[in-house]
């Protein structure tokens, strides 16, 4: 299995050769919150939930008894991140269920908020290690 890092790393890179290539704005922002899903994991796991290690966010979800993964991810952004990274998910997560379910025609602009945003995120999950 690859690590967390490595797979979020793979999705950054894809990331950012869509939004050099100036076509699918959609999946520029879409791979990256693909990729901050595996940075905020790598941060956040493992962690003790109500007194249970979990090691990753199906374990979570169980302990917290939330209805989804994705619902689960977001709480635990909100309060095991630092501050401000959850908005920054929050928009990455939004703006990618807007790209794949409701149109792909994504601006430019919007494309580059969202490599600036995994890069945030990105730097706040490994500040502390060196690599």
């Amino acid at each position: 299995m690859v690590n967390r890092k490595t797979h979020g790393e793979r999705n950054k890179k894809l990331s950012e050769d869509l939004l050099e290539g100036k076509v699918y704005y959609d999946w520029v922002i879409t791979t990256s919150f693909y990729s901050a899903i595996h940075f905020v994991e790598d941060f956040i796991f493992p962690c003790n939930i109500r007194q249970k290690e979990c090691k990753n966010i199906s374990q979570a979800k169980k302990a917290l008894k939330m209805p989804s993964r994705h619902a689960t991810r977001k709480r635990l952004v909100l309060e095991k991140m630092p501050p401000g990274t959850s908005e920054m998910y929050d928009w990455l997560d939004d703006r990618s269920r807007t790209a794949r379910y409701t149109t792909f025609k994504q601006t430019p602009g919007e494309a580059a908020k969202s490599k600036d945003y995994l890069a945030k995120i990105h730097k706040e999950c490994y500040k502390n290690i060196n690599s």
